[in-house]
């Protein structure tokens, strides 16, 4: 097993002086970067984003970004940030919290494919909500919210859920640059039509379109978006259906008619008519 050793340089300080990385991946991000296990000084297992120097602008503001986040507990938690040297090649490392549970896509396996609980479900629903009404109140649109970036905390009474990967995050209202008019930002699984070409709005709604997918895909195990024999679309197709039609997802019918009530809060395709995340913190299916 390969061990990289450095010190924490002012960017660090949670993580005990010192971290070492080694040579389990943990997950890859983006066209080129990684995120491997790694252990602070008194042997505390860490996340280490990693990148090249010259391809870290994301990781670099996604640093800035969780920093506005340190006191959320819906939101991993940010232990510094530095820059390594390996075999002549420079990296920018973003130390975060290790997620003993894995991710929201890991507990829905593990639950059979879903989430079987409805009171669990509720439960996770108002963790995420937690999480982004805090996001959207620093004025931050996450744009890839997803099961893949919500981690898994054990905590006493089951999971600790919290939000990951801001490396595409926004601030609410900003205009995509006309050279990136006509590429998606975020999962197109997980996107609402106004957030696809040609429109690509970045508001806080677009969060909320993503929460009501996250929601079904915890009650049914299954993406949203299929084709008439139930095969999974390609993004291509999906962008298609949400830029240029108006189909809607399907609500599960075996869903409780409160948890049918949040959805239609969720994904309504006017941004406008969608609830706040603090409104939602108020409806009766997660405030129960």
């Amino acid at each position: 097993m390969m061990t990289v050793r450095w010190s924490v340089g002012s960017g660090g300080g949670a993580c005990g002086g010192s971290w070492q990385r080694n040579d389990e991946l943990l997950r890859r991000f983006g066209s080129s970067g990684s995120v491997y296990l790694a252990f602070d000084a008194n042997r505390n297992k860490l996340a280490v984003k990693t990148a090249r120097l010259e391809k870290s602008s994301n990781l670099v503001r996604e640093n800035r970004i969780l920093e506005y986040f340190r006191d959320c507990p819906e939101i991993v938690g940010l232990y510094g940030d530095e820059i390594t040297v390996e075999d002549g090649v420079r990296y920018y490392n973003l130390l975060l919290e290790y997620a003993l549970g894995g991710d929201l896509l890991d507990l829905i396996d593990k639950d059979g494919g879903h989430i079987s609980q409805e009171s669990v479900l509720r439960r996770y629903t108002r963790m995420i909500l937690n999480g982004l009404s805090y996001i959207h109140a620093k004025g931050i649109v996450h744009c890839d919210l997803k099961p893949e970036n919500i981690l898994a905390f054990p905590s006493e009474d089951g999971y600790q859920l919290k939000i990951t990967d801001f490396g595409l995050a926004k601030e609410a209202g900003e205009a995509a640059s006309e050279s990136k008019k006509y590429n998606y930002r975020g999962t197109p699984d997980y996107m609402s039509p106004e957030s696809v070409p040609p429109r690509c709005e970045i508001e806080t709604a677009m969060d909320i379109w993503s929460l009501g997918c996250v929601v079904l895909v915890m009650f049914t195990g299954e993406e949203m978006w299929r084709g008439t024999c139930g095969d999974v679309l390609d993004p291509e197709e999906i962008i298609r259906l949400l830029a240029s039609t108006d189909v809607m997802p399907e609500t599960p019918k075996d869903m409780s008619e409160i948890g049918k009530d949040i959805l239609s809060k969720c994904l309504q395709r006017d941004p406008s008519k969608r609830w706040s995340a603090q409104k939602l913190l108020d409806h009766p299916y997660v405030r129960s």
